[in-house]
């Protein structure tokens, strides 16, 4: 009798393996899935941060990057309102909403130092040029993100920690 299939011992011991290989792969997906909000986040605020020096250059007025902390959001406007003339639309305001795990540290201005609460602003000079200023992140796993933006060619770094306003920061 020559029977070709497989014994219910070799059946459970693959489904065994298989178990175990999903148990050690999973959280390892759900981690690649899920803990990237962070840096997904990070990188629409770098976006919306060389759009607001765009804007302010096109249209050669100071823009301001605020955060509302009551409502999560960033949000790109002139620093003054602007005279409307008849038949001109309302400028659409450009936003950021951050993900649910992530939240906004104090900013640090080379010339304001630290800010917190409601004075959470990013200026942009008519020009363009953004002042020396570093915008903290962090998850709520306790891990920290640094945008460290330079008045100079829009340069803008992002460092994979928190880090100390110095000069050296800006030098990078």
């Amino acid at each position: 009798m020559n029977s070709r299939g497989f014994t219910l011992i070799e059946l459970i011991v693959v489904m065994a393996l298989i178990a175990l290989t999903a148990s050690f792969a999973v959280p390892q997906i759900a981690d690649f899935l899920y803990a990237d909000q962070l840096k997904t986040t990070v990188r629409k605020l770098v976006g919306l941060i060389h759009q607001s020096g765009r804007l302010a250059q096109r249209d050669q007025i100071p823009y301001l990057l605020k955060y509302s902390e009551n409502e999560r959001l960033f949000v790109v406007e002139p620093e003054q309102e602007q005279k409307k003339t008849p038949g001109q639309t309302e400028p659409v305001k450009e936003t950021l909403r951050l993900a649910d795990a992530v939240q906004v540290g104090d900013f640090w201005s080379w010339y304001g130092g630290a800010r917190s609460g409601q004075d959470r602003v990013v200026r942009f000079s008519k020009e363009g040029y953004v002042e020396p200023t570093i915008l903290y992140l962090r998850k709520d796993d306790g891990r920290e993100m640094s945008v460290v933006l330079s008045p100079f060619l829009g340069k803008v770094q992002i460092i994979d920690s928190h880090v100390a306003p110095d000069q050296d920061a800006f030098l990078r």
